[in-house]
């Protein structure tokens, strides 16, 4: 959300271009940290101090000696659980910050099975000696092997500690010897696969959370968030590393092939506090990773429907028009969304009392036809007195610092603002506690989510790059530079907090954010920020979100048209058929561009975006079950190709189709005017994928031109895998809760398929805290169909309408491409329809077709 309507001339210049600024937003040679270690050549600076080893169960710890003068370091090396290491390197008598609140819990040691020790170096094992770390003495570096195999190197000649009167900064390289792709340092609006920015590349990758309008295609300018987390992935092993750092970064990445796959990390301040993921497959590596920072827990049902957002909706009865014509024209919508309009002169926790005036009325309406509100809470809190926000923080001693002590001041959307400090407990539990009903008045239970925007945070100067300044002050005399990317993070948390304590943790808080970090994932979902309606911007939207996906942040979606400018009807509908394969759906659009809502677009697009919508809907119980699953494995939901096909070198560099867990394939159609776009069907010539809308079979033999209409976007699903749907057409998912289930299924060359499907309440925590809830596994065998439980002891029946099998008819040996025809059965063998036969998720339930 940027550029919006100002009662107060700001004298500092808000950029109204739809180009990202560069004279604001700096690259690495304008940054001075940066550029000295960009250009530092190798030195071989640090040797260990064999006489200063020591190891006990889980940890090694040893000096390193400067080989030029300089200060003395600490190195400690610890082994984790879920084949994983740490490395901590500091100086001796380290003032650095170390990062709190990002990981989920303390990680767990897991003891070393072995030492042993030479002349040049100590190797420490775990795991039953299958993991392993290397100490080479001088020069200075660790080499990480799994089962023998050398996964990544911690690169000593390239590490610099450093001490100035302004930061303290740090670099280190890793290698990845078995890579040939890195992947990874989300958010920038860039291709999947990294490139190479050095030598000779493009600018390192930046990782400063910062409020960029207009952001550029392919770019490594810094976006909303930083996950600062790289995958190195090739043929044989896929492993990684996170930096527990949440100060500004630059990281210079090279992908080549096998052995010279390598990373530079450019820190500006805090610790060197290195996680090493041995993986060594994609799956593994994405789960050590999250068992670090968390997962997400699920969402309530709604969350996945369809929102209508829009800059602004800005009376209550235009939020009622709106609910009542997606109703009238038979759109399927979840929640309207409310920007900074609704509020009193931009006070948060307040309605503007001339065009909200009954704001509890407006709930009600909503409510009556099951539909939801979020509105949006920024973290600059107006200066005015009288305003309870501000005078409770001010009188509290909540806000963030200038470097003399002095309140912060700058300006945003209410003018002259300051700035919640959530490093200090004390001010989340303030901040979390103004979501109460009390005390955000008029609101009910309808208001059922809230949008944490302008979060990086973002102060309208673009002499500070449009943020607080490096030396501002948080709780504990910590430097905001030194925290700068949680800034966002901790905002969440505190939402997520207040709205638990609201609904007295009976509902699962859900909460949109621009601004994130590593851990995001367990207070909020994220978008991809102020686009533009252009092609480009929409193939973006897959990039971005498989990246934070396999980043551990499933819940990612984008603004649905574009944000800034108009679409044409073709792209407006192209978007609502990718944006219906993304986790998170929702369209939302500035006050500059036209209205956009469905029903305002011609008879021959509403057709489009509703089919498109119906397309979601149906598919509901695969993303539930997909979220269900990602919150004990910390799985993707959507998944870029190679994640699920790592030996395939065809597809490291694949980031226009994406795979909804592992059985939906979907081609995204980001070019005009085309009647064909080439999709890759991965697998091989037993993996075979069968089309959701036509009769066409492909087997996973490669690309392959495959012709598109208007009104559909490819969609396949795998053979052997299972999906179940809920096909009959409701308004929302309330209406849908009780419908019964339709399963779609192609059998393998085994005569076999598989597939999950998870039921609960749609709303509370029950199905964490009291396991309420059910889990089951369909098997087809023949013309058998089992379903059996899997975990749960909720009382939720799998209530079956149909079951659809869809045979392969025309598939020559050998041959790419074929056909198949649908059997729909509505009744089992004797006949009996198929919802009637009660299915106990509890005992097996086997279905014997005809």
């Amino acid at each position: 959300m940027m550029f919006k309507s100002l009662f107060f001339v700001i004298t500092l210049v808000v950029t109204q271009s739809l180009a990202a600024d560069h004279n604001t937003f700096k690259d690495c040679s304008r940054v001075d940290f940066c550029t000295n270690l960009r250009t530092r050549q190798p030195s071989n600076d640090y040797s260990v101090d064999p006489d200063t080893i020591t190891t006990n169960a889980n940890t090694l710890s040893a000096t390193l000696r400067p080989n030029s003068g300089g200060t003395d370091l600490v190195l400690t090396l610890t082994g984790l659980q879920e084949d994983t290491f740490r490395v901590k390197i500091k100086e001796v008598d380290s003032g650095r910050y170390e990062l709190v609140d990002v990981l989920d819990g303390e990680p767990k040691p897991t003891d070393f099975n072995g030492v042993a020790r030479d002349d040049t170096s100590i190797t420490v094992s775990t795991n039953s000696n299958s993991n392993s770390a290397r100490v080479t003495f001088s020069p200075f570096s660790i080499e990480f092997s799994k089962d023998g195999l050398l996964e990544v190197v911690f690169d000593g000649d390239k590490l610099t500690l450093l001490e100035t009167e302004v930061n303290a900064p740090f670099s280190f390289g890793v290698k990845f010897p078995q890579a040939v792709q890195l992947y990874g340092i989300h958010e920038h609006c860039e291709t999947l696969a990294l490139k190479n920015t050095a030598p000779g590349g493009t600018d390192p990758y930046r990782l400063k959370n910062s409020d960029v309008g207009g952001f550029e295609i392919e770019s490594p300018m810094a976006l909303y968030g930083s996950i600062p987390v790289l995958y190195g992935h090739g043929p044989k092993a896929t492993s990684g590393v996170f930096l527990h750092n949440a100060a500004q970064q630059w990281v210079e990445t090279t992908s080549s092939s096998a052995g010279t796959t390598q990373a530079y990390f450019m820190t500006e301040a805090g610790c060197l506090d290195l996680f090493v993921l041995l993986g060594p497959t994609p799956t593994q590596v994405v789960r050590q990773y999250t068992q670090l920072t968390g997962t997400a827990h699920l969402p309530q049902i709604w969350v996945l429907g369809y929102h209508q957002s829009r800059y602004s909706y800005d009376t209550q009865e235009l939020v009622k028009d709106v609910a009542a014509n997606f109703d009238s024209h038979n759109f399927q919508l979840d929640a309207i969304w409310l920007d900074i309009d609704y509020t009193d002169g931009f006070k948060y926790f307040t309605w503007n009392p001339d065009t909200f005036s009954d704001p509890v009325e407006m709930q009600n309406v909503l409510n009556g036809t099951n539909k939801k509100l979020v509105t949006i809470i920024d973290p600059h809190i107006k200066v005015e007195e009288g305003y309870n926000v501000y005078d409770g923080a001010l009188a509290k001693d909540l806000f963030v610092k200038n470097a003399d002590g002095s309140v912060f001041q700058g300006s945003c959307w209410p003018g002259l603002s300051s700035y919640m400090d959530f490093l200090n407990p004390e001010a989340r539990d303030f901040y979390g506690s103004m979501y109460s009903y009390e005390n955000f008045q008029s609101t009910t239970a309808t208001l059922a989510g809230i949008w944490n925007d302008m979060n990086e945070p973002s102060v309208f100067d673009n002499s500070l790059e449009m943020t607080l300044p490096a030396d501002a002050i948080h709780h504990g005399n910590v430097k905001h530079q030194e925290i700068h990317n949680i800034y966002g993070f901790l905002h969440t948390m505190s939402t997520h907090k207040g709205l638990l304590e609201r609904d007295n943790a009976t509902k699962r808080p859900f909460i949109l954010t621009r601004s994130h970090f590593a851990g995001s994932q367990r207070f909020a979902a994220i978008w991809t920020g102020d686009n533009t309606a252009d092609w480009p911007y929409l193939l973006a939207e897959v990039q971005e979100c498989l990246n934070s996906n396999i980043l551990g942040i499933v819940l990612c979606g984008s603004d649905v048209g574009g944000f800034f400018n108009n679409p044409s009807n073709e792209l407006y509908e192209r978007w609502y058929q990718l944006g219906a394969w993304l986790p998170f759906f929702r369209a939302h659009s500035t006050k500059d561009a036209e209205r956009r809502e469905p029903y305002l677009k011609p008879e021959d697009t509403q057709g489009v975006v509703r089919t498109a919508l119906q397309t979601r809907y149906k598919h509901l119980p695969v993303w539930y079950t997909l979220a269900f699953e990602h919150t004990i494995t910390g799985d993707p939901i959507v998944r870029p190709l190679f994640y699920q096909y790592p030996e395939d070198v065809s597809v490291y560099k694949i980031d226009d189709q994406l795979l909804l867990g592992r059985d939906i394939l979907v081609r995204a159609v980001a070019e005009a005017g085309v009647e064909s776009v080439d999709v890759y069907f991965p697998g091989g010539g037993n993996e075979v994928w069968v089309s959701e809308t036509s009769d066409d079979v492909q087997a996973g033999n490669g690309k392959v031109a495959i012709p598109v209409t208007r009104e559909n976007i490819p969609v396949y699903y795998r053979r052997g895998g299972i999906v179940v749907r809920k096909d009959t057409v409701r308004s929302n998912t309330a209406e849908m809760a009780s419908d019964s289930f339709t399963i779609y299924y192609t059998v393998d060359e085994n005569n076999t398929a598989h597939g999950t499907l998870y039921i609960d309440d749609g709303v509370s925590f029950k199905y964490r805290d009291e396991n309420d809830y059910t889990y089951v596994n369909i098997e087809v065998s023949g013309d058998n169909v089992t379903i059996s439980n899997i975990q749960g002891d909720g009382n939720y029946p799998v209530i079956i309408e149909k079951i659809v099998r869809r045979d392969i008819v025309q598939m020559p040996e050998g041959s790419q491409s074929g056909r198949y025809k649908e059997i729909v059965h509505t009744t089992d063998a004797s006949g009996q329809l198929l919802k009637n036969v009660k299915i106990d998720p509890k005992n097996k339930t086997v279905l014997r077709l005809k």
